[in-house]
């Protein structure tokens, strides 16, 4: 379901925030043409607007919560420090291995992103079931560019059936989450 972070009610235990960190995107015309590369599809924001969206939904959680923080390793500890800012602390940095080819690139070819799992208060117990299940790596090919992997939401799912979770900077409804972002 739609939200609207700065006034809904709603109080969550998960969070999944997908930033629309400043970038561009590569490609063989990028990189004919020497440049930093094409225009994204979407628009991006400045850290500090980033910072202050993520706070707002923080102030819709629980107590104890979890975030559940995608960023690119370009901004791997400025994601990490911004989290930590609003009261979040480090569990663990997943990986995606997006095994989609080589990317274009000037020096090295990045294909992975992170998908940082971090807690505030008290780290909620996850599933049971799920307890030494989840591989702090994850494979799955990427379909397009910044859509995040369907495993990725199944693993969030897994981990935390019951809790009330919010995608922030979604770009469609999804089943059993609320969601808020511009392409929605």
């Amino acid at each position: 379901m739609k939200v609207d972070i700065f006034s809904t009610a709603e109080r969550y235990g998960v969070i999944c925030a997908d930033p629309p960190w400043k970038q561009s995107k590569g490609g063989r015309k990028a990189v004919r043409a020497h440049s930093s590369g094409l225009p994204l599809d979407y628009r991006t924001i400045p850290l500090e607007e980033i910072e202050s969206h993520l706070r707002t939904a923080v102030g819709r959680t629980e107590a104890n919560s979890v975030l559940f923080l995608w960023t690119i390793d370009k901004y791997l500890f400025e994601a990490q420090a911004i989290a930590e800012r609003l009261g979040y602390k480090l569990h663990a940095r997943m990986v995606w291995n997006k095994v989609n080819g080589i990317p274009a690139a000037f020096t090295i070819r990045y294909g992975h992103e992170y998908l940082l799992f971090m807690y505030r208060g008290k780290l909620r117990p996850v599933a049971k079931a799920e307890r030494g299940k989840i591989h702090s790596v994850f494979t799955e090919r990427a379909e397009r560019h910044s859509q995040k992997p369907r495993i990725a939401y199944e693993i969030m799912e897994r981990l935390y059936p019951t809790e009330k979770k919010l995608e922030l900077y979604a770009r469609r409804e999804r089943a059993g989450w609320d969601c808020w972002g511009d392409e929605v």
